[in-house]
């Protein structure tokens, strides 16, 4: 699991997938209407679109967990929760299966108490933070969400319920999980063989999926991008493959606490 995962289960982040998931609601809900507006000039309606569900959380108890003798919010849980209801829900729908509701909330836990027991350790190792550091993060998550400055994405936040002060304590404790994190899970950059392995291997997916050939280009599917060369994706292979392996060493990490922790839940 990512070091990007652990982070989001923070909170933070979380609180743009509940934005996300709003925009993208009002994306969907203009292209149907538009559809709509079609099919009205044709001979066949086109049926009204499933309501998208809301996520129940009457039967949530509040504290939802306790870790290390520390309790966990229901609060916190319903952040997390909601946005990953959102995803599922919409997944569920286009494929046509039943969201297991039950599922999602053990499976959502689950992270939550990981992200808890990561910045109590993080805590306990003396990561702090600047100011600065903060307030770097906050520019960044601002930048790659779109949005023109760190008031406007504060803004957002209060939207979605969540204040200055809280924005600002969770993106600290996300700072300090992260160093953490890349403290005790060490990665080793990934060798040359096992670069062009990895390349080698996207040919040959690419050249399955296209019925076969010699040249990488050429034996791209229709509608498919072409495999650049192998020297033009070295590094982005190269980052690939550390970001696999720091996952691998996050999941250790996160077995090892959870092993000398107490944990408790309360669903």
């Amino acid at each position: 699991m990512s070091v990007q995962k652990w982070l989001a289960a923070a909170g933070l982040t979380l609180s743009l997938v509940g934005l996300t998931a709003c925009s993208s609601g009002e994306t969907d809900a203009a292209s149907s209407s538009a559809s709509q507006d079609d099919a009205a000039s044709s001979s066949q309606p086109a049926p009204a679109p499933d309501a998208m569900p809301e996520p129940d959380l009457s039967g949530v108890p509040d504290p939802v967990a306790t870790v290390n003798g520390e309790d966990v919010p229901k609060d916190d849980f319903a952040a997390y929760y909601e946005g990953q209801f959102a995803s599922a829900s919409s997944q569920a729908q286009m494929s046509g299966e039943e969201l297991d509701a039950e599922q999602l909330q053990a499976d959502t836990l689950d992270s939550v108490v990981d992200s808890v027991l990561l910045r109590q350790a993080a805590e306990e190792a003396g990561h702090e933070p600047s100011d600065e550091d903060v307030d770097g993060l906050l520019e960044e998550l601002a930048t790659g969400n779109g949005l023109g400055s760190v008031e406007e994405f504060l803004s957002v936040l209060e939207e979605q319920g969540m204040d200055e002060e809280t924005a600002r304590t969770e993106a600290r404790n996300q700072l300090a999980i992260q160093a953490f994190v890349e403290e005790e899970a060490q990665v080793e950059d990934p060798t040359e063989e096992e670069m062009r392995s990895y390349y080698d291997d996207l040919v040959a997916q690419q050249e399955q999926a296209s019925g076969g050939g010699d040249d990488a280009g050429a034996t791209a599917a229709p509608g498919q991008p072409e495999l650049p060369p192998y020297d033009e994706v070295k590094e982005q292979i190269a980052e690939q493959l550390r970001s696999e392996q720091q996952a691998a060493a996050t999941d250790e990490l996160v077995g090892q606490l959870r092993d000398d922790a107490e944990i408790t839940s309360h669903l």
